[in-house]
């Protein structure tokens, strides 16, 4: 069997898991608006358990509604309403072979004011992070309640039919925020010493051995190390290990070990510039002091890794998260062989952005069914082997290729260039992204097993395309870079920031890159690297506008180091040899010296070109950028909506 350390079976307690895979606890915000488990949840969960994963541990799951309510669809377990829509979770789940455990939670200074109409209940008056709304250090019988709320709601859970419950004390969390020096002032039994600190946990421990036994797996998540070595207070590898110790003497049976904390949230959730296993001493580290199983997320994007991980002793379960959300199917070809049909997660954090800074539910850049599987069961197979063209390999003709081919079709993708990704190949060469090779290599690799003609170094033209004489065309053709009308901007010294990023324009001296979008950035990255001096242009009042902060912040440190110049706030207007020349935003006029420009004012369709098709084969459907500009998961969700729709 490929991957045997993968697919040994594993112990937590009493319990038997069928491989050593879990899916950590990731927060979608699926639920219903109750609180109560809303059958995209379940179906979300169901498809996980279907696709081999051993242990499901569900996202956080409130214990109370009344004071802590992080955001509006959370999942919960805190009335009794709650239990049926687990129970069918929990049967969903259970009828595919996997366990599931529910992530027991309290927001603490996290909780919304907004939400709860109230003040936040923390261990002390320190905010989450600086500039944070203050919360209000619980009182006695505040503990009290909260505790009998978390033991309450482990009651509801195992009548629900649960496997077992997972305190969540990682990430700054309520109980994390007991455990906390930083957090915790405390100068009463539940602060100061670490006794004192741990004195909350443990008195929920208790109380929910003492209600469903020894029997009843408790895990407990932890941040190992939150990785903020230059906060006081904050905790570090030594201190995890001493909680780890501890909750291993209160009898818990498994230690979920995480990262990060409220003011690192990238140790936990990390962007694409992280390599996978940047952290794996510390789970290794506990994995070598404890008897219980240690359960450890390693930034795992594929099956080899996490085999490695299991053959180092790293840990005894790999926990996999944004892995679950790319291809639910992770476990099941791991261990078919057919882990090259897999697709990585590509740590674009699309799904941390539509979650945190939109307030909206979770979306995966290279799965764009996550979520909506109840909406989109399982494939009508009604092709019939009726014809189809896909022009463009990129990663909405893949995807439309690919699900035309799921549903019986006979496509022929047409691509111009000598193999196919399209985009995919210029977003793959900035520094940091090789998991976009790798979901290149899995997209085609899919339409490969399924059988689609592909046709590489074929520009398709309308009266090529009829002469196939498809049912429809699924134009995936791609868009123009954006040239504005300028003077100057025929000069030599001008170019594409694509043409830099596939090599083509190779550059040296000053170098202005006017734009700073994610390409924008990711050019300056590049020109930085082969020792340009920067100069970064933005119309508008912010370098790197709409980019997700997380990313945004990872990329500008790297640049940073370059020095580089920045205009925010500066129009560009003329270009003259030497020179660029530009309006501010209070319009005056300024002028910088430069020896190259590098224009990445984003892309634009060619509806011509959709016309053009459509006059010669009648139904034309474009896709992705071809529709409207946009990022690999506008180009993959549009694709996979039209093809799946289309009859």
């Amino acid at each position: 069997m490929p991957y045997e350390k993968l697919f040994q079976k594993g112990r937590i307690g009493n319990l038997t898991i069928r491989n050593r895979a879990v899916m950590t606890p990731m927060a979608t915000d699926f639920a219903s608006p109750d609180g109560t488990a809303s059958m995209r949840l379940i179906r979300y969960y169901q498809e996980r358990a279907k696709g081999g994963i051993g242990l499901i541990i569900n996202e956080y799951t409130g214990v109370d509604h009344v004071t802590s309510i992080p955001a509006l669809f959370q999942l919960r377990a805190s009335s009794d309403v709650h239990v049926a829509g687990l129970e069918m979770l929990v049967d969903a789940v259970h009828a595919h072979g996997a366990c599931i455990f529910a992530q027991l939670h309290h927001a603490g200074s996290t909780s919304k004011p907004a939400l709860t109409g109230q003040q936040a209940l923390s261990a002390s008056d320190v905010p989450i992070a600086p500039g944070a709304p203050i919360p209000r250090p619980m009182t006695i019988e505040e503990i009290r309640e909260v505790q009998r709320k978390f033991v309450d709601a482990a009651i509801r859970c195992q009548k629900a039919g649960y496997d077992g419950v997972e305190l969540h004390g990682a990430h700054s969390y309520l109980i994390g925020q007991f455990f906390s020096p930083y957090y915790n002032k405390r100068s009463d039994e539940y602060g100061g010493s670490f006794e004192n600190r741990m004195r909350f946990i443990a008195e929920i421990i208790d109380g929910i051995r003492e209600k469903l036994g020894r029997r009843f797996p408790i895990s407990v998540r932890i941040s190992g190390d939150e990785m903020t070595p230059q906060v006081p207070g904050t905790l570090n590898l030594q201190d995890g290990l001493q909680i780890g110790l501890y909750l291993q003497n209160k009898g818990i049976d498994v230690l979920n070990v995480s990262n990060g904390s409220g003011l690192n949230a990238n140790a936990n959730c990390d962007p694409y510039s992280y390599k996978p296993g940047w952290k794996k001493h510390v789970a290794k580290a506990f994995k070598q002091v404890l008897r219980i199983p240690v359960i450890a997320t390693n930034t795992i994007k594929d099956p080899d890794f996490a085999e490695q991980l299991l053959e180092e002793g790293v840990c005894d379960f790999v926990g996999l998260g944004r892995s679950q959300f790319a291809d639910p199917e992770f476990v099941n070809k791991a261990k078919a062989g057919r882990s090259d049909e897999i697709r990585p997660c590509i740590g674009c954090m699309v799904c941390r952005e539509r979650l945190l800074a939109k307030g909206m539910t979770v979306v995966c850049a290279v799965n764009p069914r996550m979520g909506r599987e109840h909406l989109y069961p399982d494939y009508r197979k009604n092709g019939m082997n009726r014809k189809v063209c896909v022009v463009g390999g990129g990663p909405g003709g893949l995807e439309a290729a690919r699900v035309l081919a799921e549903r019986g079709f006979q496509v022929t993708l047409l691509e111009k260039q000598s193999v196919l990704g399209g985009t995919l190949n210029l977003a793959d060469k900035p520094p940091h992204k090789e998991l976009v090779t790798k979901l290149t290599k899995a997209m085609i690799r899919q339409v490969e097993v399924l059988g689609v003609d592909v046709r590489c170094e074929t520009e398709a033209t309308p009266e090529m395309v009829k002469a196939l004489a498809p049912e429809a065309v699924f134009l995936a053709t791609g868009a123009a870079p954006i040239i504005p009308k300028l003077p100057g901007i025929e000069l030599a010294n001008v170019h594409l920031a694509e043409d830099v990023v596939a090599g083509k324009a190779k550059l040296s001296g000053k170098v202005a890159v006017i734009g700073t979008g994610m390409t924008g950035l990711e050019t300056a990255e590049m020109l930085g690297n082969m020792g340009c001096r920067l100069t970064l242009v933005e119309m508008l009042p912010e370098i790197g506008p709409g980019i997700y902060p997380v990313i945004r912040n990872d990329i500008l440190g790297r640049i940073m180091a370059f020095e580089p110049e920045l205009l925010p706030g500066h129009r560009l207007v003329e270009i003259v040899p030497g020179s660029i020349r530009m309006e501010k935003a209070d319009g005056t006029q300024a002028e910088v010296q430069v020896d190259h420009v590098v224009l990445s004012l984003g892309t634009a369709p060619n509806p011509a070109l959709a016309e053009a098709f459509e006059t010669a084969c009648g139904r034309v459907i474009p896709i992705g950028d071809a529709a409207q500009a946009g990022r690999i998961y506008e180009a993959t969700k549009d694709a996979f909506d039209k093809a799946y729709h289309f009859d």
